[in-house]
């Protein structure tokens, strides 16, 4: 079992490490009230969230809309010679301007959304589950998985993994519905078994083979935009597929996967890298993988024991996590206590940094932990701090390109400028007039908003210094320079 935490340990630091890790960071105020209403309380009202919590609004473009049939309406166009790149090029923009309003619907919902673990979660299985629009070439397809998986996020492990193949994003991404009886297509079947369950080295070609003659019956109804069943696609022969022989389909396949217990033990790594360290001990997998099983794959009453544990709270995990690119995003914007950028900045920043959102690198997902670091990634990251702060637009007026070429509905250089554009962050909510004239408090009083603990000696006096030689200009524009002084260091990458 886990070892419960003590409540002499819950604290302010606890408290912002809860936030920082089941959610997206706090301000001060936030961990303070967390603190305050007590480490079970806490963990029931993020873990604890109704089913009405999952209905979010969907963006006002995200129906079914057969996109494939105006596909093929252009293509029929061009093969005939006719008139077919302004219609094309509408497409374009309109897929532009959509996959670019999703990723600020869900940013925001991130950001200001009232269950925020549930959208933890949701990014979680997002990128266990990777799907890329670039592939798809259907954003309310994209929405659609988004929307599956934030229903089923804190639920069954196995039924979400059932949903998934029958997720016409899903399908798409890895080729199910081309499966046929008579040429089973295994793209779905192996990585069900590799990425999804089980792991590398745990199951056999032959296992992918037979997997893959389970799910030949899976298409997508192109009228409804959903997934239909065709049974007269289906291989109704034997199957033997992991020691387990009848006429197996795919959720059979599923249920047979769910009961190794590889599974349980690919699924807890990748919880514990996610929210706790990057390298959990093998003792620790084993520990969570244990808890999985005697749940039944049930996800939220694995959460709650894991974030009331002491594990959950030592050393190797308190401020150890570098942020994903999009935690950073959210999180910095919270600390702020400011906006987050608009939806052309926000995407450009995603992309510099590494993650963008339904977009990811490969089935795999993003490896995430150290891979977030490189050179270029960390200074875009001390870059965009000083935008976020000061407004200034060092993400994308030299990078127009490459954002136009990503974003056709923002060709136009004066509707890009007016997208980048800024203003500074009203300063004054973290370096309070009464505490300008005294250093070493101010210094103290904003490291423990951006770091939830005191900046370590060395840093604290280069703080101190800085300011100590601006004297006695103690104006907005200094304390601005501070805190991206502050939020261009290692600490502040982790949490």
């Amino acid at each position: 079992m886990l070892t419960p935490l003590s409540p002499p340990k819950w604290n302010d630091e606890t408290a912002a490490h809860l936030l920082n890790r089941a959610a997206f960071g706090g301000t001060p105020a936030e961990i303070e009230a967390a603190r305050q209403k007590g480490l079970a309380a806490m963990v029931r009202e993020l873990v604890d969230v109704g089913s009405d919590a999952a209905n979010v609004p969907a963006p006002s473009w995200a129906y079914p809309r057969n996109i494939r049939a105006v596909r093929m309406e252009i293509k029929a166009a061009k093969d005939q010679g006719g008139d077919f790149k302004e219609k094309a090029r509408e497409l374009r923009m309109m897929e532009g301007e959509e996959i670019l309003d999703l990723r600020r619907w869900w940013l925001e919902r991130m950001m200001n959304g009232p269950a925020p673990l549930l959208e933890k979660m949701t990014l979680f299985w997002h990128g266990h589950f990777a799907t890329s629009a670039q592939k798809v070439k259907d954003v309310y397809w994209m929405w659609l998985q988004n929307d599956t998986l934030r229903h089923n996020a804190l639920g069954n492990f196995a039924t979400l993994t059932k949903k998934m193949s029958r997720d016409p994003a899903m399908m798409i991404y890895l080729d199910l519905q081309q499966s046929r009886k008579e040429h089973p297509n295994e793209n779905w079947a192996r990585e069900l078994m590799e990425l999804f369950t089980v792991g590398i080295g745990n199951y056999s070609e032959q296992d992918i083979r037979e997997s893959a003659r389970a799910f030949t019956s899976y298409r997508i109804d192109m009228t409804t935009q959903q997934f239909r069943f065709a049974p007269f696609q289906q291989d109704l022969g034997n199957k033997t597929f992991m020691g387990k022989s009848g006429p197996l389909n795919g959720d059979d396949i599923i249920d047979i996967l769910i009961k190794q217990p590889a599974c349980a033990q690919f699924i807890a790594r990748k919880i514990l890298r996610y929210f706790v360290e990057d390298d959990p001990q093998p003792q620790f997998i084993d520990l969570i993988a244990t808890r999985i099983r005697a749940h039944n794959y049930e996800m939220r009453p694995v959460l709650r024991e894991l974030f009331s544990s002491t594990e959950f709270y030592s050393e190797r995990a308190m401020r150890t996590q570098i942020k994903s690119p999009v935690q950073y995003l959210i999180q910095t914007s919270k600390l702020l206590e400011t906006p987050l950028p608009s939806p052309i900045v926000a995407q450009n920043a995603m992309r510099q940094m590494g993650e963008i959102l339904f977009a990811p690198p490969n089935v795999k997902g993003w490896d995430g932990g150290k891979a977030w670091i490189n050179t270029s990634t960390l200074l875009f990251r001390y870059n965009f701090a000083n935008y976020l702060i000061n407004g200034d637009a060092i993400v994308p007026m030299n990078a127009q390109q490459r954002i136009k070429g990503a974003d056709p509905g923002y060709g136009n250089a004066a509707k890009l400028a007016e997208q980048i554009k800024r203003d500074p962050i009203d300063v004054s909510k973290l370096a309070p007039a009464e505490l300008r004239e005294k250093p070493r408090e101010l210094v103290d009083l904003i490291s423990r908003r951006l770091f939830q603990a005191p900046a370590p000696e060395k840093e604290t006096e280069t703080f101190v210094q800085y300011l100590e030689a601006r004297k006695p200009d103690t104006g907005d524009e200094t304390m601005r320079g501070l805190l991206h002084l502050m939020m261009s260091t290692p600490q502040f990458q982790l949490a």
